[in-house]
């Protein structure tokens, strides 16, 4: 989502006819270009210039139009609706999707005493501002703000321009065929003003990625393989990627996995993990695997709202707050000392308050997916292993991290000064050290004041993380609603292993028959070269429905319904892999259903009908998904940007 700071003044209010305002903006395309936003806007007791609403601007030949929405998963289905009307049948054609990714970092040899915003422009469109700042005594400047811009039009220039007060100082220009020219983001020094020395300069960091999508159809073989052997997937290329390369797997994968509604593969990485580690259960998700990194991906996507309720006017009023909390008596002198133990022990009991009264909105998948992990503990006799998992994953690789560093997490679009980088760091402590439900000791003495708060409030957490691993909890909660573009996913995911796959020395003997292939380069790489190892016994799920185009794979995740089904039953077996002198190589020129009568009758197929055995894996019920899932509600709209 690409991140552009409206008016931080404007009021939100709704429109008299929010579908006039909508027909119109579906009516005008093309040109009607819908954008996501965020925006700061007016809180009570809270700093303008720290809370984010997420906003869609519409462009069209009639100007601008921002409209605030209640969430960012309501905000994306907005604009998905919009493409969708405009273009109803993008999933059934092959098409281009542009993104870019821009990290503007700092400044330096800036003026002194005045404040800086840098703007994005993408041939000469405003998309993105930074936050305005200022320059230390040194002349530098540090922003660390990070911008996303999805689903754009074509474009040739990249220009950073660096602005104050109104004015403009020299801008950078980038062509976007250099970004998207190096395999991963590329980072240097920009001078602002070529001709003078001494000039200004930005350091950036950018990605621009042009994607080829193929029809959703397509990539059935390559779906129907990663719905069954995920597990084999993660385990044989775990030592063959680089940190970068896990999380971006781990991200597409989740997405791919949630939108055919397989989001409970989770469920069996977690319990693969404590296979992995065995007796060192100190151990659990503190290393950076594949299972870890999906895990956190996953926690980010379905965990994006419940974050924001809980932490988010929290960390808003620090943001805002002047008050001290640096308890360390070497950094702060004696007699502010007292004050700023009261300061980070109220701190510390709003944001633990927070938290423990946040059930009510917690994400309806991760109670499944604790709910599951904790089943798995007591069926082996360790039921206090099971609370540690759960807190390992949701304070030690979520909360936590989004208390000490809100930018990373959408909490804030700007970077926290060094106070409130302090204090956050300091609560993050706390709150981690109270979900080990460990005190402080002799390393860290100056925290031991906090002692007091952490054993008062171990039978808190203790309830907190019991009742979110309870198997009635999903019940009553809500299950993500947003929208993941399938056949995009599965475009990134199948390029990435490609690279993968390519950068091995050699493919082990034992890899299965798709990274095999993938490696040898024998098809073209928009042709899946994904050949099956299924089993009878492997159920299908995908058949592609009658009038695909009416269809969506941005659907709502039906995770809870694959779980609920398998609660009280023996876990699922992995299918077992033939040996390799048994498999039979199928050379396919493309991965669309042979077409024949059989094959006809199957592309005719409804989504309910009886299914062959032998058909795919991707579920048409995820095809349906979306088409059953709530109308999102009417966003609010704040009239011309």
């Amino acid at each position: 989502a690409c991140t552009l700071w409206g008016d931080p003044h404007a009021a939100v209010s709704s429109p008299p006819n929010t579908h006039t305002a909508c027909s119109l903006c579906v009516g005008q395309y093309p040109p009607c270009v819908p954008h996501a936003l965020s925006a700061r806007v007016p809180s009570s007791g809270v700093s303008r210039q720290a809370l984010i609403a997420p906003l869609l601007q519409v462009v069209s030949t009639g100007g601008r139009r921002c409209f605030g929405c209640a969430s960012a998963a309501e905000r994306d289905r907005w604009i998905e609706n919009l493409r969708r009307a405009a273009q109803p049948s993008k999933d059934n054609c092959e098409r281009v999707e542009h993104a870019l990714s821009l990290w503007v970092y700092e400044g330096r040899d800036l003026p002194l005493r005045r404040r800086f915003l840098c703007e994005l422009h993408l041939d000469g469109v405003l998309y993105a501002r930074t936050t305005a700042k200022q320059a230390d005594p040194s002349g530098t400047l540090f922003w660390g703000e990070r911008f996303d811009l999805e689903t754009l039009p074509p474009a040739q220039e990249l220009r950073v321009s660096l602005r104050r007060e109104g004015s403009s100082l020299g801008s950078v220009a980038i062509p976007l065929t250099e970004l998207a020219a190096a395999r991963q983001a590329l980072e240097r020094w920009y001078p602002v003003c070529r001709e003078r020395p001494g000039a200004p300069a930005l350091r950036l960091r950018g990605r621009y990625r042009c994607t080829r999508v193929l029809p959703i159809v397509q990539y059935k073989e390559f779906a129907e393989y990663l719905t069954f052997h995920y597990r084999e997937l993660c385990a044989r290329l775990e030592h063959a990627t680089s940190a970068r390369e896990k999380e971006e797997m781990a991200s597409a994968l989740v997405r791919v996995l949630q939108s055919t509604g397989k989001a409970k593969f989770l469920i069996d990485l977690g319990v693969a993990e404590l296979d992995r580690f065995g007796e060192r259960e100190a151990l659990i998700f503190r290393e950076n695997t594949l299972a870890t990194k999906a895990i956190d991906e996953y926690m980010k996507l379905v965990g994006g709202p419940y974050l924001l309720a809980t932490l988010g006017e929290a960390i808003a009023r620090l943001y805002a707050s002047e008050d001290c909390c640096e308890v360390d008596p070497g950094k702060c002198s004696a007699c502010d000392l007292s004050d700023n133990q009261n300061n980070l022990r109220q701190n510390c009991e709003e944001v633990f308050q927070r938290i423990t009264a946040s059930g009510h909105c917690f994400p309806a998948e991760l109670n499944e997916i604790f709910a599951a992990w904790q089943e798995e503990c007591d069926a082996r006799g360790k039921e206090a292993l099971g609370q540690r998992l759960i807190s390992a994953s949701l304070f030690l690789r979520f909360l936590c991290p989004a208390i000490m560093s809100p930018s990373l997490f959408g909490l804030t679009q700007e970077y926290p000064g060094d106070a409130t980088s302090r204090t956050l760091t300091l609560m993050a402590k706390v709150i981690q050290n109270l979900a080990n439900l460990a005190a402080f000791g002799e390393k860290e003495a100056y925290m031991n004041f906090m002692n007091g708060f952490l054993e008062q409030n171990w039978e808190g957490m203790r309830s907190f993380l019991g009742s979110v691993a309870s198997p009635e909890g999903a019940l009553h909660l809500e299950a993500y609603d947003g929208s993941i573009d399938l056949a995009l996913e599965l475009s990134g995911l199948h390029a990435l292993l490609c690279d993968i796959i390519a950068a091995l020395d050699q493919v082990p003997a034992s890899c299965c028959p798709p990274l095999a292939e993938m490696q040898g380069g024998t098809h073209p790489w928009h042709l899946l070269p994904f050949c099956l190892c299924s089993r009878e016994a492997e159920k299908p799920g995908f058949v592609p429905p009658r009038e695909l185009s009416k269809h969506t794979p941005l659907i709502k995740s039906h995770s809870m319904t694959n779980i609920q089904k398998g609660r009280g039953r023996e876990p699922e077996p992995l299918p077992s892999t033939p040996p390799a002198q048994a498999r039979t190589l199928v050379q396919r020129t493309q991965s669309v259903p042979a077409q024949s009568k059989g094959a006809r009758r199957l592309l005719k197929q409804g989504s309910m009908d009886c299914q062959p055995p032998e058909a795919g894996s991707l579920s048409a019920e995820s095809q349906e998904g979306s088409q059953r899932g709530s109308t999102p509600h009417p966003p609010q709209v704040l009239g011309p940007a």
